[in-house]
């Protein structure tokens, strides 16, 4: 009984080294919005924490300069850092004379938002969340005019020339600082 008990263990062992990886779902794109490797750009607001240290928590927005201003220090640059990086330079700065041991956490409250501009009934910027697709971002502009093209649809990522906007399908997903624009078709 014990070694039927053993083979059969052993057996579903087997199995799970065996089975292959489990597949992603067809409508799962590899490119998703992933937090923790999140880049700050102009416009994030973020909220800032330190234990035990009330006066040097709270809220800043990534302004036009890069910067955000935070208490004792004054401006520090954030655009094109994780919110980790930011976590560890502001540590750095706050040891330099402020600080024994400061412990600090930095997480995006505030994403900043998305275009959508083109053939849809109301252009305009729109906030982002986690798991916006093409076709959410042209649900929240009241969706596309008679003539728009769901063809036709382009997307222009943060910081790239214009000639590099890209054609996507509905389910694409976007991300912070994007620009999506649809163009008109008669067909």
């Amino acid at each position: 009984m014990k070694s039927l008990s053993s083979l059969l263990l052993l057996g579903g062992l087997v199995a799970c080294v065996s089975a292959p990886p489990p597949r992603l779902a067809d409508n799962v794109s590899r490119t998703q919005f992933v937090a923790a490797t999140y880049r700050l750009g102009v416009g994030d607001r973020i909220r800032i924490d330190v234990f035990r240290e009330a006066d040097l928590s709270g809220e800043a927005s990534v302004e036009s300069t890069g910067y955000i201003n935070y208490p004792l220090i004054g401006y520090v640059p954030a655009v094109g850092l994780t919110t980790r990086e930011l976590e560890l330079d502001l540590a750095r700065r706050l040891r330099g004379g402020y600080l024994r041991n400061p412990d600090v956490r930095a997480y995006v409250v505030r994403y900043r938002p998305v275009f959508v501009s083109g053939a849809v009934r109301n252009t305009g910027a729109y906030p982002f969340t986690e798991g916006l697709t093409v076709e959410k971002a042209l649900t929240l502009a009241s969706g596309m005019t008679p003539l728009g093209s769901p063809r036709r649809v382009y997307v222009l990522r943060e910081g790239a020339p214009a000639s590099a906007r890209e054609k996507v399908a509905l389910d694409a997903p976007l991300y912070p600082g994007d620009t999506l624009f649809v163009e008109e078709g008669v067909f």
